[in-house]
C-alpha cells in the first residue's frame, strides 16, 4: 500500500573520496502507487560502486555525488506494495540491477533494452528526472544497495519464481540472470 511517510533507513555511505564507509541513517522516499519496498537481504560489492565511492570517473565528467552510497547488485524480500503494482506480491525475492529508471517510451526501451536508453537512471549517483526514481528529501541523487530497504518503480524489479541463493544475484550486475526474470 502507498504510504505518505518516507522510509527509515541505515546506509553504508561515504563523504568523500577516501572510502571511509560508515552507517548511516538516511531517509527513502514514501512507497508510492508505483513502487515496491523490499528488505535488503544481500548487495554485492562490484568494482564500478569502489570506482565510483573514489570518484575515478570525474575526469570523465561523471564526478561521484556525497553522500554516496553505492550498491546495484542488491536483493531482498518485498514488504510492501503499491496500489498499481502487479508483478510482484509481498513476500517475494526481488533484486535491482544498475538501473531503477528510463524512458520506458524510446525504441530500445519497447525492444526491452532500457540499458540502452539515453534517459536510463542507475541506482545510484544519478539525478531523477521523471519523479519515478524519487529520492527523499526530493532533488538529491539516488542511494545504491548499501541499505536496509530500497524502495524503486514497478518497471524494474528482477524476480524469480522460486527463491535463489541471495549471493546468485551478483549477476544482476548486468541487468540480466539466467535465473531471474523482469
Amino acid at each position: 500500500m502507498a504510504s505518505s511517510a518516507p522510509v527509515d533507513v541505515l546506509c553504508m555511505a561515504c563523504e568523500d573520496s577516501s572510502c571511509d564507509f560508515k552507517p548511516v541513517k538516511m531517509q527513502r522516499r514514501p512507497v508510492g502507487p508505483e513502487d515496491v519496498l523490499i528488505d535488503v537481504r544481500y548487495c554485492g560489492v562490484c568494482h564500478s560502486d569502489l570506482h565510483v565511492a573514489a570518484n575515478h570517473r570525474a575526469g570523465g565528467g561523471m564526478p561521484t555525488k556525497y553522500a554516496c552510497v553505492p550498491g546495484h547488485e542488491l536483493a531482498g524480500v518485498c514488504i510492501a506494495i503499491g496500489e498499481k503494482v502487479t508483478k510482484v506480491k509481498v513476500g517475494d525475492h526481488v533484486g535491482v540491477g544498475c538501473m531503477v529508471d528510463s524512458c520506458l517510451e524510446c525504441k530500445e526501451c519497447l525492444a526491452g533494452n532500457e540499458q540502452k536508453c539515453r534517459k536510463m537512471v542507475q541506482t545510484y549517483n544519478q539525478e531523477d528526472w521523471s519523479g519515478r526514481a524519487a529520492t527523499y528529501p526530493q532533488g538529491g541523487h539516488t542511494l545504491g544497495g548499501y541499505t536496509s530497504k530500497f524502495v524503486f518503480t514497478r518497471s524494474f524489479p528482477l524476480s524469480s519464481p522460486n527463491p535463489i541463493p541471495w549471493s546468485a544475484l551478483g549477476l544482476s550486475c548486468a541487468q540480466e540472470s539466467p535465473c531471474m526474470s523482469r
